[in-house]
């Protein structure tokens, strides 16, 4: 070579970061290489996309022992196990076991180019015709399961020629197609069966209200499994879905599933592996996505109306923590202590409907988060205007202020009993969701902290209990129907209670934890234990006091004065009473001394739970949630009795039945309850998903719904 030509370098690197391996390993990609490097120095280097040379590198780094199994299969997505396995491989049979063979048959297939078109020319046959068929033919017998998937790959491969790899529906003009980039990948497509028959087929009730949830639409804009060839975003985000609605509270649960039944349910040929769900949802955590897709659904839910946001109901549910981490205590209310655990921050609608959740690392007021929640509703409902409703944990005047700048009206209870007299009250009324309501109340204004005045009105029950209201809502409001909104809020603890009994809202589904921001300010617990201890010794000292005002009101008398006996007696607990004045002033100076707020690592609690794969399948639970209750308002029509509506629901999802594609359209057949008013109730819920219109997910296909007839309908 002439020595004025640079000589062409081995390997051209983009300037990335690269993947770490350990401590001195690190692992470098552009789009057509990939290299190891041991400090600067490159000491393997391989194509991108040679699967071969991929596994080689791995074997050879697990030899040297510069990194661990789980190290090495954490940079190269492979299990260590894989890891493990492909370095045995190495030192019994070489490197030349490496490279993988030709899978499945070695001799030439069966199925010629003439079968291929044989197949191809009566696609219109059901799959046992053309099976008969292609062997009279050229007597090759092919099973049923084999030909449907021929033909669903040539109807794949036809569209995707046509209209630049995305499979769309034939009927879709090509210039409403987004081709995308050519390094990109491409999702795999739905696979609807031609026939289909199981459990599980009532779940696909819930078509037209997965459209309406966006559940789909809003996890294709967040996540990418690029190198899905089976199970895409689609089938997990399905898989996670109906797991929801079956009452299969964790991923594990889908291991009593039977996959084969499960899966045209979801648009594939077998439903994913525990193992699988696992893999993908861990592709899906390191994205770190799971706000972003919250904030979709969310403003989903508002554009097609399913929540109102007119008021909004919000608090605290503590999802308790049993493992051996030394994370910050949260207050339990059912338990009526402080435990171990994370808390979430729920809105929720008039109806108890979820709009979205805030997790919080360390326990708060919810005076304190309350900022917080107002900006993740603004995110969502953009210049709506809306107000909020909450219980005595965000009784704050400084947040009454705070709110009354934003410009949000609030409801909330205040602290105390107000004690009002009897002839201030007196009987309210209104319509509220269409009933009427009678309540005798009583209005003032008061003033909270130094703010306001605030409305408040006092309700008074049938026992004489008091109950004050406080609200920056003015007359515009009658004060009934102010009572009636807050005591609405009760639909917010049900949906807790439905959530964790049904839908497993409190399991934290893991235990990996991370460390948390030390700087985070927590109230101070030296300073509690204080406030406790000068609490009792208060306590004592004021039954002492009362000990010696009785003493002297039952002792007679001798000229005007107390008797010598009298003195006697009572100087010992005066003498306590002096001791616990001085110990009570002691304690006053040491709680001046204590600060309020500590940072989070001088407590000692320096861990928080690592929550984005539960937030990920928290919000696949609330639109399971939502989507239960879009089904539920179009059932109750055909339905008397609501008490029981949700549960018969349930038992919908969990029909038989059987699925069959005729034509351009999807034609679900479900297997009739026993009980006829159930019969009547499904027939005439399909008759109003027929009208309303849905298409199976993840196609253009409309689907159609049909209830088979019962045995005693056929016998008379």
């Amino acid at each position: 070579m002439p020595p004025d030509v640079p000589a062409e370098p081995l390997l051209e690197l983009e300037p990335l970061a690269g993947i770490a391996i350990g401590r001195r390993l690190r692992l470098i990609r552009n789009r057509r290489e990939a290299a190891v490097l041991l400090g600067p120095t490159p000491i393997h280097i391989y194509g991108v996309g040679d699967r071969a040379g991929e596994t080689a590198t791995i074997a050879l780094l697990a030899r040297t022992k510069l990194a661990s199994d789980i190290e090495i299969g954490a940079a190269f997505g492979r299990h260590r196990n894989t890891v493990a396995r492909v370095t045995q491989r190495l030192e019994r049979e070489g490197l030349s076991s490496l490279v993988p063979a030709k899978r499945g048959p070695k001799g030439p297939s069966k199925v010629t180019p003439g079968i291929r078109l044989l197949v191809a020319e009566n696609s219109g046959l059901g799959s046992t015709e053309l099976r008969e068929l292609v062997r009279q033919r050229s007597g090759v017998l092919l099973s049923t399961g084999y030909l449907r998937a021929l033909r669903l790959e040539q109807r794949t491969t036809s569209q995707l020629e046509l209209h630049g790899a995305k499979l769309v529906a034939p009927e879709a003009e090509p210039e409403s197609v987004e081709v995308p980039a050519a390094d990109a990948p491409v999702a795999a497509p739905a696979a609807v069966p031609e026939s289909s028959r199981g459990r599980y087929l009532g779940g696909a009730l819930y078509f037209p209200a997965l459209e309406s949830m966006g559940l789909l639409e809003a996890a294709r804009e967040c996540f990418r499994l690029p190198n899905s060839e089976l199970f895409g975003v689609r089938a997990v985000m399905l898989t996670l879905f109906y797991l929801t609605l079956l009452g299969k509270t964790t991923v594990e649960a889908a291991k009593h599933l039977s996959r084969w039944e499960f899966g045209p349910l979801i648009g594939v040929v077998r439903a994913p592996a525990v193992k699988t769900l696992r893999r993908k949802l861990a592709e899906l955590v390191a994205q770190a996505q799971a706000t972003h897709f919250g904030e979709l659904l969310s403003r989903r839910w508002v554009e097609q109306g399913v929540l109102a946001t007119a008021f909004l109901y919000v608090d605290g549910h503590m999802k308790l923590y049993t493992g051996k981490r030394k994370l910050a205590e949260v207050w339990n209310s059912q338990r009526r202590m402080p435990l171990p655990g994370v808390l979430n921050y729920f809105v929720n609608d008039q109806q108890g409907r979820p709009l979205l959740f805030v997790t919080e690392e360390a326990n708060a007021r919810l005076a304190n988060v309350m900022p917080r929640m107002v900006k993740a509703i603004r995110e969502v409902l953009g210049d709506r205007r809306f107000s909020v409703i909450f219980d005595r944990g965000g009784y704050d005047g400084k947040l009454f202020d705070w709110l009354g700048e934003q410009g949000i009206d609030f409801i909330t209870y205040q602290r105390g009993n107000p004690k009002l007299a009897l002839d201030r009250f007196v009987r309210r009324e209104c319509r509220f969701e269409g009933k009427r309501v009678r309540m005798q109340l009583a209005e003032d204004k008061v003033k909270v902290g130094g703010s306001g005045p605030w409305r408040r009105i006092v309700l008074r029950v049938g026992d004489g209990h008091q109950t004050p209201i406080l609200t920056s809502l003015g007359d515009e409001l009658g004060a009934a129907r102010i009572a009636s909104l807050i005591l609405a809020r009760w639909r917010q603890e049900n949906f807790f209670r439905y959530m964790r009994e049904h839908h497993g809202l409190d399991q934290l589904l893991g235990y990996a934890h991370a460390a948390a921001d030390g700087a985070r300010l927590v109230a101070n617990p030296e300073r509690k234990a204080v406030e406790r201890e000068l609490k009792l010794r208060r306590q004592e000292l004021a039954a002492r006091r009362a000990e010696l005002g009785q003493a002297v009101l039952d002792e007679p008398l001798d000229g005007g004065r107390s008797s010598h006996g009298l003195k006697v007696a009572q100087k010992g607990k005066v003498s306590r009473m002096r001791s616990l004045e001085a110990a009570i002033a002691e304690l006053v100076e040491r709680q001046r001394a204590l600060p309020t707020k500590v940072p989070l690592a001088d407590v000692g609690k320096r861990e928080v739970m690592r929550l984005e794969q539960k937030a990920i399948i928290d919000r696949v639970k609330l639109t399971a949630y939502n989507a239960e209750e879009w089904l539920l308002d179009r059932l109750l029509p055909h339905y008397p009795n609501p008490h029981d509506i949700r549960a018969l629901l349930r038992s919908f999802a969990e029909l038989s039945g059987e699925l069959r594609t005729v034509g351009n359209r999807v034609v679900v057949i479900l297997d009739p309850p026993d009980t006829p008013l159930h019969r009547r109730a499904l027939r005439g819920l399909c008759q109003d998903l027929n009208q309303i219109g849905a298409t199976f997910p993840g196609t253009d296909l409309p689907v159609v719904y049909a209830v088979a007839m019962h045995h005693s309908e056929l016998a008379a």
